[in-house]
């Protein structure tokens, strides 16, 4: 990925966490590189569904808040096209999940991300695949 085609990573990193969704949902972008981001979810009460776990939506919108940060870390912007999750393991009211995005490839046109969901013991929560397409 040539670096000219990358947003200024410090000023990104302070837009993104300031962004009022994230704030909202409790999720911390806490490093990033290029092509890869690294973020923190804190669990809340108004997370939890009927059978006392975090809501799969909470944590699908955690892996959605890092692919659209690491998809859009480019000049062009991108917007979703494609997102699959896979739910592996439930998580628990007063654990901190953990989430990492990585481009897995980069074209003229699209963007492909890897994305893990994890709790604070390194158990993986959930599993995605999401595109992006650049629009001008």
């Amino acid at each position: 990925m040539p670096k000219e085609a990358m947003k200024d990573l410090d000023s990104y990193l302070k837009e993104v966490n300031s962004a009022p969704f994230a704030r909202f949902m409790g999720f911390r972008i806490v490093g990033m590189s290029e092509g890869y981001v690294r973020g923190e979810m804190v669990t809340s009460d108004g997370m939890v569904n009927q059978v006392g776990g975090i809501h799969g939506g909470a944590i699908m919108a955690f892996a959605d808040y890092l692919f659209g940060v690491v998809a859009n870390m480019f000049e062009k912007p991108s917007v979703a096209v494609d997102f699959s999750i896979s739910f592996l393991s439930p998580a628990n009211l007063g654990v901190k999940l953990l989430g990492e995005g990585r481009v897995l490839r980069k074209g003229r046109r699209i963007v492909n991300v890897e994305l893990t969901v994890s709790d604070e013991r390194d158990k993986t929560i959930a599993k995605a695949l999401a595109t992006a397409i650049f629009v001008e």
